[in-house]
């Protein structure tokens, strides 16, 4: 179902966006499941980076979007083409168990702490509009 208006919009990519979070928040094993072990560091990271399509909208007040910026800045440089790609749990889980992943899961867990308030809110919202869901 498309959505009807752009707040609808905005719910939705944030639903998405909270997914990636909590995915980006899970230990290795954890994303390489969550992910079908296809290209997993890739997709996490272009998930994520996908968050930008929330910014400028007034959906996060200004410290949340400021935290989500944080957040972005830091998954950009995460160097997925020189990591194991491809499908099957070995090469993901080498993938996910870079170093590089490692601040980016405190920041994630971190940051779904900050933005629990507006969770709470999408939460409800998408209560209300059980065809979104």
């Amino acid at each position: 179902m498309l959505p009807s208006s752009e707040e609808e919009a905005r719910h939705i990519t944030y639903r998405t966006f909270l997914h990636t979070l909590e995915a980006l928040a899970a230990a290795p094993e954890t994303q390489c499941e969550l992910m079908g072990d296809f290209n997993t560091a890739w997709e996490m990271r272009d998930d994520a980076l996908a968050g930008h399509y929330l910014m400028g909208t007034g959906f996060f007040s200004a410290p949340q979007e400021s935290a989500v910026l944080e957040l972005l800045a830091a998954v950009r440089p995460i160097p997925v083409n020189d990591m194991p790609a491809g499908s099957g749990r070995a090469v993901n889980l080498a993938a996910m168990r870079h170093p590089a992943w490692e601040p980016i899961r405190d920041m994630a867990r971190n940051l779904i702490m900050t933005l629990a308030p507006l969770t709470e809110i999408n939460r409800e919202y998408l209560r209300h509009h059980p065809d979104m869901r």
